[in-house]
């Protein structure tokens, strides 16, 4: 009885430590494939926070460049200043008998003088400034791709280093861990492999150029659009744009910002409203009389016409000087009135921003495309003497019918709005009032209602010079030769602005907008004014050979190299931000651990264990994610302006933790790693049972 209990307590024995040795084993796989899953993610949020880092640089030193272009263009300015009062002293001298002379060219001589200096100080400042944080920018980029391949690198180290520090001896990544592997490096670290989708992209700006439309992805039946290089230099410029101070962007300059207290580079002098407030012009108040039917009203003073808006939409704003009466006639029975006004408006505008574009070729094999180097800086100011004027009036006469109401026989309007660089000249005829139509059925009610038949004749609307330059200047960086010439010499007329633009001022239109360079290039005199040197025009300015000297920053070659998020899940969150450890540990080798210490002592005959492994192996599974959290209970960490804020290689508050392995990354390790049959699938060579479950189940 001894001997054979004896046998079954050994048996047992044994089995017990095996099965010990066996969840040891288990734990210890575990423990191992989730350090390599959390390592892997770890490294990788540290890659994408030094991506943010040095991204975030990158911006910092572009707007530095806008803001030394701006100090530039400033400095052309302040000299051009006294090229057009030279300009203007042309036509003075003359009908002043040459008294212009004493006045304007000694004020010109100062303003040369002074503006020459200013010049080769700040145009030795934006070139030092140009060069050196455009190759700082570069040797970013360069620092980003070494520490992303050296990320990918390192991932790959930690596989061996991890699986023999924490798992059992023997154990190494499993076929569907190496299949993981692959897509998670092909989809972060953007390896060449023909993928959907990646998780982060490196843009180069040497690649070739693509469409215009693809800078902000505006066609929506362009598919590649989101995924070109063009795209990402369109979002990077975006981005630098909008992160440049007031100085640089010029978008708080009045007159369009009279109430903010950040006023770029611009300033405005209302000559009216300042004589208002000191008390010299009185607001307007309404003085009425009347004698009898007759009567009668009139005022006059500094009208606030911020509520008005031209024709385009734009506020009228403050600072009109004028008057208005008006005068009418009621006899019961028929009456008229007559109403006139008439407003003038004189200032200064000080306008100018700086910034990015996308310099778009209008010739040759690259016409009408864009990419990265072919971006420059560019700065323009300008000062103008401004000028509004308002008028108008009307005349209405009209006659009260009993039972019926008043009816307006003759009405007439006239409306004339000049400002803001457009006219507008408008009259209306018609009468109008209230009556009853007497209806065909005498049992019928008649309808009564109101009666409005005013006719509106639009004689002129549309752009119109209203201020006279008194400094324009522009400054640009960029290559001047070269097969992608990254300045605005190669096209002048992609500096045009797109407005409808009467004679003498039908020059060609392109892609600047009215508001660009904080509202200079709605100035049509300023921005247009004929070549007669040395006054002229911004537009013109960088196609004249003698304002050559203005491209200030010749080694600016453009945006450059830069690694981003694209936003995307991979591969059904198998890839990208995602890793799949996989380990296996096979049977034999768990076997021979046991008796490393004890070689050729393996229990054998009844002694020996025949259960086996599911394929022969133990594995373990361990899923981990890189994901963005930028804490907002924290003072120190959190948002000035409460917004939530989401991950891009611009963020730098990438993290990594384990998750929860889903549901179908199960079923697909236990079928690949074991062979186990789940969800009705029948494996074979082909794997149709694998693909026909995929796409039914995750949509493959």
């Amino acid at each position: 009885m001894t001997y054979l209990f004896a046998v079954v307590l050994v048996v047992s024995a044994l089995s017990l430590f095996r099965t010990g040795r066996l969840t040891s084993d288990k734990m210890e796989m575990q423990n191992a494939a989730d350090a390599l899953a959390y390592s892997v993610s770890t490294v990788e949020a540290r890659d994408l926070n030094f991506a943010a880092y040095t991204n975030r640089a990158m911006v910092a030193n572009e707007v530095a460049i806008g803001q030394a272009i701006g100090m530039a263009s400033w400095a052309y300015h302040w000299k051009s200043i006294g090229d057009f009062l030279l300009e203007y002293n042309k036509y003075l001298t003359g009908p002043t008998l040459g008294i212009s002379n004493t006045v304007l060219t000694p004020l010109a001589a100062g303003f040369q003088t002074t503006g020459g200096f200013f010049i080769t100080l700040m145009r030795g400042y934006a070139k030092a400034m140009t060069a050196v944080n455009h190759n700082v920018n570069k040797g970013y980029g360069i620092a980003q791709q070494i520490y992303h391949l050296a990320s990918i690198v390192n991932t790959l180290g930690l596989l061996d280093e991890s699986i023999k520090a924490n798992a059992p001896d023997g154990a190494h990544m499993s076929g569907y861990g190496v299949l993981m592997l692959l897509a998670h490096l092909s989809t972060y670290g953007g390896l060449p492999v023909p993928v959907t989708e990646k998780f982060t992209r490196s843009y180069n700006p040497a690649a070739p150029a693509t469409s215009i439309s693809q800078l902000d992805n505006s066609d929506p039946d362009d598919a590649d659009a989101a995924d070109s290089d063009t795209y990402g230099y369109g979002r990077l410029s975006s981005l630098i744009y909008n992160s440049g101070d007031p100085f640089t962007k010029g978008h708080h300059n009045p007159p369009y910002h009279e109430d903010e207290d950040l006023t770029g580079r611009g300033w405005i002098i209302n000559f009216f409203s300042m004589m208002r407030d000191a008390g010299l012009l009185p607001a307007p108040e309404r003085v009425s009389f009347g004698v009898g039917p007759l009567s009668g009203y009139g005022e006059f003073g500094v009208y606030d016409n911020s509520d008005l808006t031209d024709s385009a939409g734009q506020s009228l704003g403050d600072g009109w000087l004028g008057f208005a009466i008006g005068a009418s006639a009621d006899f019961g029975v028929i009456g008229a009135s007559l109403d006139f006004y008439l407003q003038l408006r004189i200032r200064m505008l000080r306008e100018g921003g700086s910034e990015i574009r996308a310099t778009i070729p209008i010739a040759g094999t690259d016409k009408d495309k864009a990419a990265g180097d072919l971006f420059s800086w560019s700065s323009a100011d300008s000062t103008n003497f401004d000028l509004g004027f308002r008028g108008g009036g009307g005349f209405d006469a009209w006659i009260k019918i009993p039972f019926v109401g008043k009816i307006d026989l003759i009405s007439a309007d006239v409306d004339l709005t000049v400002a803001n660089e457009r006219m507008f000249l408008g009259v209306s005829f018609g009468g109008s009032g209230s009556g009853c139509s007497e209806p065909e059925d005498p049992d019928e009610e008649p309808e009564c209602g109101d009666v409005d038949e005013d006719a509106d004749i639009v004689i002129y609307d549309g752009s119109f010079p209203t201020s006279a330059p008194l400094g324009a200047a522009f400054t640009w960086t960029g290559k001047t030769t070269g097969t992608k010439k990254n300045a605005l010499t190669a096209a002048p007329q992609h500096m045009a602005t797109q407005v409808d633009l009467p004679l003498p001022f039908d020059t060609p239109t392109g892609p600047i907008p009215n508001d660009a360079y904080g509202h200079a290039a709605q100035r049509l005199l300023g921005w247009y004014y004929p070549p007669s040197l040395p006054a002229s025009g911004v537009y013109w300015q960088p196609s004249l050979p003698t304002m050559a000297t203005q491209n200030v920053g010749s080694s600016y070659g453009g945006l450059p190299r830069y690694l981003d998020t694209t936003g995307a899940e991979p591969l059904y969150k198998t890839g990208g931000p995602f890793f799949i450890a996989a380990l296996t540990l096979d049977q034999d080798d768990f076997d021979d651990e046991h008796y490393d210490t004890a070689p050729g002592n393996r229990p054998v005959d009844r002694f020996q264990l025949d259960e086996s492994f599911a394929w022969d192996s133990l594995s373990a599974v361990a899923k981990s994610e890189v994901y963005f959290d930028r804490p907002l209970d924290i003072t120190y960490f959190a948002r000035g302006d409460g917004y939530v804020e989401h991950g891009s290689a611009f963020n730098p508050y990438w993290q990594a933790h384990l998750i929860e392995t889903s549901h179908a990354d199960r079923v697909i390790a236990l079928l690949l790693q074991h062979g186990e049959l789940a969800q009705g699938i029948s494996f074979g060579p082909d794997l149709d049972g694998l693909v026909t479950w995929m796409s039914a189940t995750l949509g493959f």
